[in-house]
């Protein structure tokens, strides 16, 4: 394990991972993303409120990845027992 540290809004936080540096750079780049897309609110709404306005949009985003994902599995299952039928011929 080792020891992460991030930032939100100025706010600092130190994590223990065992990710490898390619997760842990995607995170901090996504924080990076989110935190300028959710600036605007910043001085809005209150930090925890913030912070469950981005996590609902990074689970909303997760919902729709794995969605097509399965859409995509399940088409490529339809096509591969398609072509296995063809070969049998």
């Amino acid at each position: 394990m080792k020891k992460v540290k991030i930032s939100i809004f100025g706010h600092e936080y130190e994590l223990a991972s065992d990710s490898p540096e390619e997760v842990i750079n995607h995170v901090y780049r996504r924080l990076k993303e989110l935190q300028s897309s959710y600036k605007a609110f910043y001085d809005e709404v209150s930090f925890d409120e913030l912070l469950v306005l981005m996590l609902c949009d990074v689970l909303e985003h997760e919902y729709y990845i794995e969605k097509r994902l399965t859409e995509i599995l399940e088409k490529t299952r339809i096509k591969i027992r398609a072509l296995e039928g063809e070969g049998t011929k």
